[in-house]
């Protein structure tokens, strides 16, 4: 957990989440997600290549859920497909 790896939030939900990062952790390795004010506590429960998936270790509130959205929607690193899909999410169509 004394590293930083820059990372795109693809997947989000109250107990996990899935990334997807140059050097992604290896499955078992504990892990710290911070996407603007949200701060979460994880496990890597799976990776494939630069993709991994992540446990929480406490669920997290459907307002975090909210933030961490818009958060990876707003810096730009996004499609226009991937986007309106977090918009998708936020307005309750995609769920």
């Amino acid at each position: 957990m004394s590293d930083r790896h820059p990372a795109i939030l693809f997947d989000i939900s109250e107990v996990g989440a899935q990334l997807r990062a140059r050097d992604a952790p290896k499955k078992g390795r504990e892990v710290f997600l911070q996407v603007g004010d949200v701060d979460v506590y994880a496990h890597v429960v799976w990776r494939k290549g630069d993709v991994c998936g992540l446990k929480f270790c406490d669920p997290i509130r459907g307002f975090d859920i909210h933030q961490l959205a818009f958060e990876a929607g707003s810096k730009g690193r996004m499609s226009a497909a991937q986007k309106g899909g977090v918009d998708d999410w936020k307005n309750g169509v995609a769920r």
